[in-house]
């Protein structure tokens, strides 16, 4: 498994809190992905199990790309917060990755929405941007910024944690916009307007029945708060674009829901900015890893 001459072969893992994603390209183009549940309690089981799947492809490999949550530190490589996972804190995941293979081959590890933008940047549906939002609505808010032709980290990789803005101070305190625009809301809000528990429905769902007026209701309230985290983000960065991304962003009706709730806000006829769902909803975080290792790794190697 060390670098060879010729095609180039990058192994991508999008490592999420559940679930671990994975695919091999191949001089860019992706092969079919594999999925294993992470495991996130142990860290030597959460190894074990991306060694295992390098040894079971047993190709020579010139790299391996790594997109998962947090704070990444791009020069250090070091995960200074991992989301929920909690045992990746402190990690150099991409250089113990390695170690554990006894392997001498390049790593690089970005932030999932990072990854996400670079994705949509590279080959989707900002490629002729060079200011834009990434957003992601998933169990909270993510973001992206790309401003200026390059991915913007802030001081402390901390940028576009747009899901913590306060946005609803009067009645809710410093909750953070996270609590309003969690997909999980969805869910909390029918149970509570139809009964039963929450996880009896899957938020994606809701969009499905919106010829059910109660059901419209709870998606149009949960838009409402989603695009008022999009107005203050438009409003500070004025991207050329908004891309949405996410689990529930493939629903057809999410992004001309959007722009209605957005239609909705007093203010957003100067601001106007076009929204528009990502082109890489479903593979973003191995696309987007694949071209960070090349940008970060390859082009500064000059191959």
């Amino acid at each position: 498994m060390t670098k060879r001459s010729g095609a180039h072969q990058v192994l991508a893992f999008e490592i999420n809190t559940n679930f671990t994603r994975y695919a091999l390209f191949t001089d860019g183009r992706m092969g079919i992905p594999g999925t294993f549940a992470t495991p996130n309690t142990e860290l030597d089981e959460f190894y074990d199990a991306l060694v295992q799947v390098v040894r079971k492809l047993g190709v020579p490999l010139d790299g391996i790309a790594i997109s998962m949550p947090g704070f990444i530190n791009p020069k250090t490589q070091t995960a200074l917060t991992a989301g929920a996972l909690r045992i990746l804190v402190k990690q150099r995941v991409g250089a113990e990755l390695v170690a554990r293979l006894g392997v001498d081959i390049p790593t690089w590890v970005e932030n999932d929405a990072n990854c996400a933008a670079m994705a949509e940047k590279m080959s989707g549906n900002a490629q002729k941007c060079d200011d834009f939002v990434l957003i992601t609505l998933d169990t909270g808010m993510g973001g992206a910024l790309f401003l200026d032709g390059k991915l913007r980290r802030g001081r402390d990789w901390r940028a576009a944690e747009l899901g913590m803005m306060i946005i609803n101070y009067d009645s809710a305190g410093a909750l953070p916009l996270h609590d309003f625009v969690s997909t999980l809301r969805l869910s909390q809000w029918y149970a509570e307007e139809f009964g039963g528990g929450s996880g009896e429905v899957l938020p994606s769902t809701l969009f499905h029945r919106l010829d059910d007026p109660r059901v419209r209701a709870i998606v149009e309230r949960w838009l409402h708060y989603v695009a008022v985290g999009v107005f203050n983000t438009v409003v500070a960065v004025d991207p050329q674009i908004v891309l949405i991304g996410g689990g529930i962003s493939p629903e057809p009706a999410l992004v001309p829901m959007l722009e209605d709730a957005l239609e909705s806000i007093r203010d957003w006829k100067p601001f106007k900015t076009q929204i528009k769902r990502c082109r890489h909803s479903g593979n973003a975080g191995l696309v987007g890893a694949y071209y960070m290792f090349v940008e970060e790794v390859m082009r500064q190697r000059g191959e």
